[in-house]
């Protein structure tokens, strides 16, 4: 993992844990605090994300702030 590239993720997204599990070749986010109640979920908020490079993981957190500010 490019540890530059996850503080990075990890710093413009706080609200998140943001790891690469061993083994694997994906990026993991989970979103840390509260659960999300079925409205947020039903407008598209997720609890966890999974892409394949930082780029697409930052492309899906700023999506989920999107979502977030529209609720």
């Amino acid at each position: 993992m490019n540890e530059q590239e996850r503080a990075r993720l990890q710093e413009q997204h706080p609200a998140w844990h943001i790891r690469r599990p061993r083994g694997m070749g994906c990026l993991v986010a989970t979103r840390l605090g509260r659960p999300l109640t079925e409205k947020e979920i039903y407008y598209g908020l997720c609890a966890t994300l999974v892409e394949d490079t930082y780029d697409l993981l930052g492309e899906a957190l700023a999506e989920q702030r999107e979502i977030e500010d529209a609720l």
